[in-house]
């Protein structure tokens, strides 16, 4: 064996697999289609290999990269594949005298263009690895006309001399033997595995006019689908051709040539040695009236060369990296086609056989298509974190500038965010475009620590497509997110969160998607699932999808607005494998946990699927269900307690009725001392009645044994909640995770679904009508009258915004530990109300403040009048628990408050239920039995276990079950017990249902995972059949739709048909984890044998009421009846006392005036030869105010973003550069700066205020917001004798009002002593001195 040459400890050398996957890359960018090297056969049996021609390649390949010489190679082949291609004609579908279509990577798209390339390939090999390259003909020689770029040289000479080794001992011949080049795979970590990937983008010339191979597809019979479709595809032999055309032209379309020949070969020569190419021999010219190139006749086309090779590249590195350098599997030997016989010289015109990858559509462009949707990043920001290089994509996305047109190196001080925009905004391509949001500050910090975390939260990775409408580019443009924080799930706990991606797309159904055909759809489903997405330097797979939240639209370019929906896919990405990736050892099956984000390990989806699901122990599962459970391990939740194995009690059976129906379907009970440490790690106020949680494999609500009194540790699982077998070994399978908790009770709305079912099961339908009515017509009005109260005095109003704020509006608090902020105001409606009133403003004078109180207003009275949830006082929603006691008997209930519950307008407040009737129902309802009439008692056993409502496990049926199908894993319950509805309610018997897969409506999947064991990659197999029914269209929301259109057309809920109906939305709601199959064509038979027509849109969905009389739907009463007179009436009142209100204030500009007056007068101005400092001040900032305030208003769509561009314009400005004045720089104090309260932003503010105040008030306070609300709060503290408070973040997030001192200092208002007020209480008032009293 050679000797090893000499390895500098700083530079450590390359490793096989390393070598391999830059073969890979470098055959698949030019469509070389060179095959590895079999590791299992020994060189004289390789030489007896049909193919060995081409294996040739990747032995001289590999001894010069070993000696540090392939970048050298990359570099000269790419400048001579850039001459070839120049010459290389090609013409759309043959027409003539059509231009051709210039592209931008010389990539062989026929078999002659792939035997010009080889050639160039061979001769650059022959040439480097000749003994003496010096005495050979200079690189000028070769490429007459052109020069390498300075850029490229420069690179070329960095490149080497990271990768420069020493040459092995000189051979005899040029093709090397495999012994020289055996090195230790342990020696190093590859430091690249996918850069030339990432950073060449492919682009391609027009489809070739050819026909397909004839391939052999293989099925599986117990599958059901061509084994094909998941691996290559057998192909007919492809004869050898040669032609000529001449190789080296006059011309370089890809970058301008150097001053002078010479400069080029001293370039070159510097960087690289002497290296010297022969001139390639010429070959027979191809007949001019080949438009499209097509090879000679002996070719014929057996087979068609892809213009992207770019998933067999995926499908191969996929099979190194996990199979090692050293595996060559027997199956992709036997099924090449026979080779034609071995060439003399293996450098010289080889075309040997080619295996192409197979093509998901019969249009290859589309392909094409697809691989550009993945930008790529330039090397040079390899070594950058990856939270500034997702930054920089972000940024050049948004601004629609390619990555490479950012003359831009990676510079440390860019992971200060601010920095790093500042030299973005600055570069020329940039300057004047609109940038995105930024990432919130504490999300960038986050992201850039090793842990990509705070202690409680992560930073989250998301992405979307949306289909480019262009016929030309990407089939997808995509958008980077602002980074952003949330809590984690288990997957990420575990893996590293850096390593997960959202990637939000269009739904297979939507329009957009539809209009591609077919075939593209099955390719675009295909691509999603077995390519291997190359992006910011990372190879990503995806592993899980689901539906997300439809994007609405609006389009006001019509005579009216319309809205377009368009439903999408929640697609998880997982990142394999990366840049700065470490290697797996063999002794590890998954990465170690904890890892740096810089420090990952290698691992494929297969592990990260496995880990979780632990397959192995659960091939017995249908292959959907399975699928489904992996949304468990992405369920964001909030870690707690860590428990032992022995603190787990695992129930063998649940409790059962004597039908042998599951009682306690989806919850168990645990210690009542977890449950405090719970408490005690979420800093809880009171230990809750339960949890909604993830434990392991298990799922649903734990609640306390209210018998445990001990402080012991430990839960149960039942066998409904564990949905598959896990071994609980991993501290995270043993990691409490909170979903929610049980909280304090509220009021709550009457749902729109089940006023039809209560008028049905009402004893007096007309009474349940009035009364429903009644309840919408007291709550607008109560709700109406109070903030028209509350904004008479701003304490109270104060109040009242604290109260009508939705409860999300805490949480994001407490994610960011501040008020969010964007541009000049907080982001919130609430809180912009909040913090306004806070420094001092009054919403009745203030016309700013007023018109987001009306807005407020007026968009709740709209949603009322669309959604119709009329709010009953006494009714709630709960948490459904069981009675594990056995004391409830059947039918019985028990509700207990942790606090008073209050009805302000029926006078109740108690703290639990007892002997009455209430109903219980379960949203969405459509069986008349979904809701039910039943008894409420109060059990003192059961008296702890407050804020849920506990249902009996007496019976035969669980009452859950009789509600919509319901269970205990986490669902609510309505919870009524106001008398005028309870005692006008029957309840009706559960409706035998139809058995529509026994009818033919509905089928289903069956399959096991088990089944699929004999596939060669099971977990491609899988993932590929699970995405392909997961992305097929979902008929639930069509369905519902049709339901309550046909249910309002016949004024029925219990004629068969809508039952039937009923019965396929049951089915429908779990079709993705039943496997539930139902498409287009079931629909459209079902709804012949229910109707000829399709029934109306309800008169309710529209804003008048058309019909003829007086309405008699229920919900057409309450809506046009009660709802709209109602809120037209209060509406117009409220406007009213609003009437004063204005947008001027005397306070906001006394800062302006106090600098003004250092102005001489007008008249003195206009005759003075020279302005003086101020007055050149104010004029400059005059103009630059002027400058931002064009750009107001922001363009519909993303507010945030266009908003925060402005926002960023008017920080920038600065004092004018024309005036050097002390007096002006202590204006703009450091610290102070950078809060934005130095005189400097105060003056900006103040002046901006006096210019814009009446023209473009929303301008004023968006933008200078916090600088107005400091100055108003000095003005009202100076008032007061008192200096306004001062808060950091963190605390004013925490504050919030004293409703009692509201309330007293009301009361000392209108003259009413205190104890009338009822707002201080007996404790309160023994605390107080004599004189306070």
């Amino acid at each position: 064996m050679a000797p090893r040459p000499p390895v500098t400890p700083s530079k450590p050398q390359p490793n096989i697999t390393e070598f391999d996957i830059w073969f890979l890359e470098f055959s698949n960018t030019y469509n070389l289609n060179l095959r590895r090297s079999p590791a299992d056969l020994s060189p004289e049996k390789k030489r007896t290999l049909p193919y060995y021609s081409d294996l040739q390649y990747y032995e001289s390949l590999k001894v010069q990269y070993f000696r540090g010489k392939h970048t050298l190679i990359q570099n000269l082949f790419e400048q001579g594949a850039k001459e070839i291609h120049s010459k290389w004609v090609k013409k759309p579908r043959a027409e003539r005298n059509v231009v051709p279509f210039p592209t931008q990577l010389p990539r062989a798209t026929t078999e002659p263009e792939r035997c010009q390339l080889l050639e160039l390939l061979g001769s650059i090999l022959e040439d480097v690895s000749s003994p003496n390259v010096s005495s050979r003909c200079s690189v000028s020689a070769s490429f007459p006309d052109h020069a390498i770029s300075p850029t490229r040289a420069r690179r070329s000479k960095r490149n080497s001399d990271e990768h420069q080794g020493t040459p092995s001992p000189k051979r005899t011949r040029s093709v090397p033997s495999e012994v020289d080049t055996e090195f230790d795979p342990d020696d190093e970590r590859p430091p690249s595995v996918l850069s030339n990937l990432d950073r060449g983008r492919v682009y391609t010339a027009s489809p070739v006019p050819s026909e397909l191979s004839s391939t052999q597809t293989t099925r599986d019979p117990k599958l059901g689908l061509s084994r094909d479709l998941y691996g290559l595809a057998n192909t007919a032999n492809t004869s050898k051709s040669t032609f000529t055309s001449r190789v080296f032209s006059d011309h370089d379309d890809y970058g301008p040539p150097l001053a002078s020949q010479e400069t080029q070969t001293t370039v070159i020569a510097s960087s690289l040695e002497s290296i010297k190419l022969s001139q390639l021999q010429p070959s027979h010219v191809l007949g001019f009236d080949s438009d499209s190139l097509a090879p000679s006749s002996s070719t014929e086309r057996a087979l068609q060369i892809s213009f992207d090779n770019h998933e067999r590249l995926q499908q191969n590195v996929r099979e190194l990296l996990e199979n090692g350098p050293s595996s060559y599997s027997k199956q992709d030997i036997t099924s090449l086609p026979p080779e034609s016989p071995l060439q003399a010289s293996p450098m010289k015109g080889k075309t040997g056989d080619v295996l192409p990858r197979m093509v998901y559509g019969s249009n290859q462009d589309l392909e094409q298509r697809l691989h550009d949707v993945w930008p790529h990043l330039p090397g040079h920001y390899d070594h950058a974190p990856f939270a500034v290089r997702w930054e920089i994509l972000r940024i050049a996305l948004h601004c629609g500038v390619h990555m490479d047109e950012l003359r831009l190196e990676y510079d440390p001080s860019w992971t200060d965010q601010n920095v790093m925009w500042k030299r973005f905004q600055a570069q020329p391509i940039l300057r004047g475009k609109s940038f995105p949001e930024k990432s919130r500050s504490e999300a960038w910090t986050a992201a850039l620590n090793d842990k990509f975390s705070t202690t409680d939260q992560v930073v989250v990775l998301t992405a979307s497509l949306t289909v480019n409408t262009s016929k030309t580019g990407p089939l997808f443009i995509l958008k980077l997110n602002p980074l952003k924080l949330d809590y984690p799930h288990r997957l990420g706990r575990r893996f590293g969160s850096d390593r997960f991606l959202e990637l939000v797309i269009p739904s297979m159904g939507s329009q957009d998607i539809k209009s591609l055909g077919e075939s593209a759809i099955e390719s675009i489903q295909r691509w999603l699932v077995n390519d291997c997405h190359v992006l910011l330097g990372r190879l990503w797979t995806a592993f899980f999808l689901k539906p997300s939240l439809p994007k609405k639209i609006i389009n006001e370019n019509t005579l009216g607005p319309q809205t377009k929906t368009i439903y999408q896919e929640r697609i998880y990405l997982f990142a394999e494998d990366g840049n700065d990736f470490n290697r797996l050892t063999t002794e590890e099956h998954w990465s170690p946990k904890g890892e740096p984000a810089r420090m990952h390990t290698k691992m494929g989806r297969e592990s990260l699927i496995d880990w979780l699901l632990q397959i192995s122990k659960n091939q017995e599962q249908p292959l959907l269900k399975l699928f489904s459970r992996i949304a468990l391990g992405l369920s964001r939740t909030r870690p707690t307690v860590i428990l032992q194995p022995k603190q787990i009690h695992h129930r063998p059976i649940d409790v059962l009725s004597p039908t042998n129906k599951v009682m306690n379907d989806g919850i168990a009970l645990m210690s009542y001392g977890l449950a405090r440490a719970i408490r005690d790690h979420l800093g809880l106020q009171d230990i809750p009645a339960g949890f909604q949680g993830r434990f392991g494999s298990a799922k649903g609500f734990w609640i306390r044994d209210t018998t445990d009194t001990s402080d012991a540790i430990w839960i149960e699982t039942t066998p409904s909640q564990r949905k598959w077998n896990c071994d609980y070994i991993e501290d995270d399978h043993r990691t409490f995770e909170v979903r929610s908790e049980s909280r304090e009770l509220k009021s709550a709305n009457l749902n729109l679904q089940l006023l039809p079912i209560l008028e049905d099961r009402a004893v007096d339908a007309a009474l349940m009508k009035t009364q429903v009515g009644n309840f919408m017509r007291d709550s607008l009005k109560r709700d109406l009258d109070a903030q028209k109260a509350a904004m008479q005095d701003p304490v109270q109003f104060r109040v009242w915004v604290h109260e009508n704020s939705p409860s999300s509006r805490r949480t994001e608090r407490v994610k960011q530990r501040q008020v969010p902020f964007t541009a000049g105001l907080p982001s919130s409606r609430e809180d912009i109300m909040s913090f306004l009133l806070d420094s001092g403003f009054n919403p009745t004078e203030l016309k700013f403040l007023s018109d987001i109180a009306w807005r407020m207003r007026m968009e709740k009275c709209q949603e009322l009048q669309e959604r119709l949830n009329v709010k009953v006082g006494r009714s709630t929603y709960a948490y459904m628990v069981v009675d594990f006691l056995g004391i409830l008997e059947e039918n019985e209930v028990h509700l207990g408050f942790s606090s008073k519950f209050t009805d302000e307008q029926s006078g109740f407040s108690e703290t639990f239920l007892h002997g009455m009737d209430v109903l219980v129902a379960r949203t969405p309802a459509h069986y008349p039995s979904d809701i039910q009439r039943i008894k409420a008692v109060f059990k003192p056993e059961l008296g702890s276990l407050k804020d849920v409502v506990i249902f009996s496990t007496k019976g035969n049926t669980p009452l859950a079950e009789k509600l919509s199908g319901g269970d205990y894993d986490g669902d609510k319950a309505w919870v009524c017990w106001e008398p005028t509805i309870v005692n006008n309610f029957c309840n009706a018997e559960m409706p035998a249902v139809p058995d529509l897969f026994q009818r033919g409506v509905l089928h289903k999947e069956t399959l096991h995972y088990r089944d699929l064991t004999e596939t060669r990659d099971v977990t491609s197999e899988f993932l590929a059949r699970a995405f392909r029914f997961n992305l097929q269209q979902n008929l639930l929301g069509m369905c519902t739709n049709y339901k309550e259109r046909y249910c309002y057309a016949h004024n029925s809920v219990r004629d068969d048909s809508s039952i039937l109906l009923s019965t396929l939305i049951s089915h429908l709601v779990d079709r993705a984890k039943q496997g539930i199959i139902f498409t287009d064509q079931d629909w459209a038979r079902l709804r012949k044998t229910l109707s000829r027509v399709d029934p109306p849109e309800p008169r309710y969905k529209k804003d008048t009421w058309s019909g003829k009389g007086e309405p008699t739907h229920i919900i057409d009463h309450v809506k046009f009846s009660v709802g709209k007179p109602t809120v037209e009436m209060e509406l117009k009142s409220f406007n009213e006392s609003l009437s004063r209100a204005e947008h001027w204030d005397k306070d906001l500009v006394k800062f302006y005036q106090h600098f003004e007056k250092f102005q001489r007068p007008f008249n003195e101005r206009r005759e003075a030869i020279r302005k003086s400092t101020w007055e050149t001040l104010l004029e400059e900032l005059r103009k630059d105010i002027e400058a931002v305030a064009q750009e107001w208003p922001p363009a519909r769509g993303e507010w945030d973003v266009k908003i925060a561009n402005i926002y960023d314009k008017w920080q920038a400005i600065s004092p004018t550069i024309k005036v050097n004045s002390k007096t002006i720089r202590s204006l703009q104090q450091e610290d102070q700066v950078d809060v934005g309260f130095s005189n400097w932003d105060l003056l900006k503010a103040s002046f901006c205020f006096q210019m814009y105040y009446k023209k473009s008030p929303a301008f004023v306070w968006y933008i200078a917001g916090k600088q107005l609300a400091y100055l108003k709060s000095l003005c009202m503290s100076r008032r007061a004798g008192a200096s306004p408070a001062l808060m950091i973040p963190t605390m004013y997030a925490g504050s919030r009002p004293d409703n009692k001192y509201a309330r007293a200092l009301a009361a000392r208002n209108d003259g009413r002593d205190l104890a009338e007020s009822e707002a201080i209480d007996e404790d309160e008032a023994t605390n107080m001195s004599e004189e306070e009293i």
